[in-house]
C-alpha cells in the first residue's frame, strides 16, 4: 500500500525550519501580533503563488493552489485550502481546511476538521485528530499522547506513550506506545501490528486482518556500542591507510622530482615549510571570506575552500614522503634517490604506517597529524609553486643562423 513519500518528509523538515523563522520575527508592534490572512476577492480564483504567515497569533484561512506556510505560537488554519499546508507553532488547530497534504508539529496539535486527499505527518506532544478530519492517504502520526478518531483512507502509523484511536482505517494500523486502547468505533481493514505491553480492544471494535505484536525496540548495550564504534574506526583507520597508500605511490611514479624537492626543504629549510604551511592556512580563510563579502567573488571563493581541502591529502602524502625516505637514510646511510621504482614507492609506504601509528596516540596523534599536514602543505606549495614558474618561464631566443 502507499505511504508516505519522502517528498513529504522533506517538506516536513522544510516547516521545521518555518517555526524557527517565526520566532526570529520582531514583535515590537500589536499589529505582529495577530497575523489574519484575508479570503481571496470573489471575482479571482485562488492565489497561485506559496502564501507565508508568521506572528504571535496567526489566522490562515487563505486560499492557494500552491502551499501554505503558517508559524507562530498560536496557529489556526480556519478554512484554508492550499495543496500543501504547513503548520508549526505552540498551539496548532485545523478547522474547514481542504488541502492534498497537511505537516504539522506543535506542542498541541488538534485537528478538528478538513478534507485531506493525500497524507497528513503530525508530530506534537499532545494531538486529537475528531471525526470531522477526514484523510484519504496515510496517517503519520508521532506525539506524547494521541487520541485519534479521523477515518483514514490508507494506512495508519502512531507512535506516542498513550494512544487511541477509534475511527474506520482501510490500510494497516501499526501503533507503537506505552498504552493502546481500540476504541468501540474502530475497524481496521487491514492487519493491526502493535508494540505495547498494555493493548486493549473494545469488543465491538472490529480488526478484519491479522493482529500481530512486534518485538520490542531492540536497544545497544554499552558493550555493543563500543565494539561497533571501535569496528568503524577499524574500517575507517583501513581505508584512509589505503587511500594515502594510492594518493604516495601515484606522486612518486607521477611527479618523482617535485617528491624529492619537497623532501629536501623539509630536511633543509623545516621551518620555512612550516611558516608558509602556517601562513597558508591562516590567509585562506581569511581571502575566502573576503571573497564571500564581496558578493561577486563567491564562486573565487568556494573555489579556494575546495582547492584548500583537496590539497590536504596531498600535503600529509608529503610528509609521509618525507618520513619514509628519513628513515630509509637512517638506516641505509644512503640520503641519494632510490633508483629503482619499488624502493621510491615501499619507503614513502612506511612512512604512511607510522604517521597513522602516530595518530593513534591521544592528543599526540591529532598534534602530529596536525603538523605533518602543515608541514606537507608549506613544502608542496613552495614546490609546486616554483614548478610551475620553471614551467612558465620563456625558452631563450636562439642567435640567428649566419652563413
Amino acid at each position: 500500500m502507499p505511504s508516505v513519500t519522502s517528498g513529504a518528509y522533506g517538506r516536513f523538515a522544510a516547516s521545521v525550519m518555518i517555526v524557527f523563522g517565526a520566532f526570529l520575527l520582531p514583535a515590537s508592534s500589536a499589529s505582529q501580533d495577530v497575523v489574519e490572512a484575508p479570503p481571496a476577492p470573489i471575482e479571482t480564483a485562488a492565489e497561485s503563488d506559496m502564501v507565508f504567515l508568521a506572528g504571535e497569533r496567526v489566522v490562515a484561512s487563505q486560499g492557494t493552489t500552491d502551499d501554505l506556510f503558517a508559524a507562530g505560537n498560536m496557529v489556526d488554519a480556519r478554512g484554508a485550502s492550499a495543496d500543501h499546508l504547513f503548520l508549526a507553532g505552540s498551539d496548532v488547530t485545523v478547522s474547514d481546511a481542504q488541502v492534498s497534504d497537511i505537516i504539522a508539529m506543535g506542542g498541541e496539535v488538534r485537528l478538528n476538521a478538513a478534507s485531506v486527499s493525500d497524507d497528513v505527518i503530525i508530530a506534537g506532544g499532545n494531538i486529537i485528530a475528531d471525526r470531522g478530519f477526514d484523510v484519504g492517504g496515510t496517517a503519520l502520526i508521532a506525539g506524547g499522547r494521541v487520541r485519534f478518531e479521523a477515518p483514514v483512507g490508507q494506512d495508519l502509523r502512531i507512535g506516542a506513550e498513550d494512544i487511541f484511536v477509534n475511527s474506520a482505517i482501510a490500510g494497516t494500523a501499526r501503533l507503537s506506545g506505552e498504552t493502546i486502547v481500540l476504541g468501540p468505533d474502530a475497524r481496521v481493514e487491514g492487519d493491526l501490528l502493535y508494540r505495547s505491553d498494555n493493548l486493549t480492544i473494545d469488543p465491538a471494535a472490529v480488526i478484519e486482518g491479522s493482529r500481530t505484536a512486534l518485538p520490542p525496540a531492540e536497544g545497544y548495550t554499552a558493550e555493543e556500542f563500543g565494539a561497533g564504534m571501535g569496528s568503524f574506526f577499524l574500517y575507517f583507520g583501513l581505508s584512509m591507510i589505503v587511500s594515502y597508500f594510492v594518493i604516495v605511490a601515484l606522486l612518486v611514479v607521477a611527479v618523482p622530482g617535485l617528491m624529492r624537492s619537497t623532501s629536501v626543504m623539509l630536511r633543509s629549510t623545516t621551518l620555512r615549510a612550516l611558516g608558509i604551511g602556517v601562513l597558508y592556512a591562516l590567509i585562506v580563510p581569511v581571502l575566502g571570506i573576503v571573497l564571500l563579502w564581496t558578493i561577486v567573488g563567491i564562486p573565487l571563493a568556494a573555489l579556494l575552500f575546495v582547492a584548500s581541502l583537496a590539497l590536504t591529502p596531498f600535503a600529509v602524502a608529503v610528509a609521509a614522503h618525507f618520513i619514509g625516505m628519513a628513515a630509509r637514510g637512517l638506516i641505509t646511510r644512503d640520503y641519494d634517490a632510490p633508483e629503482s621504482t619499488v624502493a621510491r614507492i615501499l619507503w614513502p609506504l612506511g612512512g604512511v604506517l607510522v604517521l597513522f601509528i602516530v595518530a593513534l596516540i591521544p592528543f599526540v596523534g591529532m598534534l602530529a597529524m596536525l603538523l605533518a599536514m602543515l608541514f606537507g602543505l608549506g613544502a608542496f606549495v613552495r614546490q609546486a609553486a616554483l614548478a610551475l614558474a620553471k614551467t612558465a618561464e620563456p625558452m631563450p631566443a636562439q642567435a640567428p643562423i649566419t652563413a
